[in-house]
């Protein structure tokens, strides 16, 4: 995007992190963001508000993609995510006052000429 990205927030899922209680061996995540020097700031466990944004988007991928369709394939589910993002990144937002995020990207690298 242009910028470097200092932290990351995640759940705590194992995909993400180890458990402190279990190891103290660092998952593939934790090792790579720590190579790039990005901050891993862990919510709360079974807190799911303090991640709201990334749960509303779960969210709405599920009422989306995933309620509505029947998917024969790992490839077939790729191209409805891609499709959805596509529809979604290029629709007006009320929080982007009423420009899409790819307009909103697009201001952002305009700024930076």
């Amino acid at each position: 995007m242009g910028f470097k990205i200092k932290t990351i927030q995640v759940d705590n899922g194992y995909e993400f992190v180890n458990d402190k209680d279990k190891t103290n061996e660092k998952s593939i995540f934790q090792k790579i963001a720590e190579k790039q020097g990005i901050e891993i700031k862990r919510t709360r466990p079974y807190s799911p508000w303090q991640n709201g944004k990334v749960e509303r988007s779960h969210r709405e991928d599920r009422k989306i993609i995933y309620t509505r369709l029947f998917l024969r394939s790992e490839k077939e589910l790729e191209t409805k995510i891609k499709d959805h993002e596509e529809i979604y990144n290029n629709t007006a937002k009320y929080v982007l006052n009423f420009k899409s995020p790819n307009e909103k990207i697009e201001e952002y690298y305009l700024q930076k000429l």
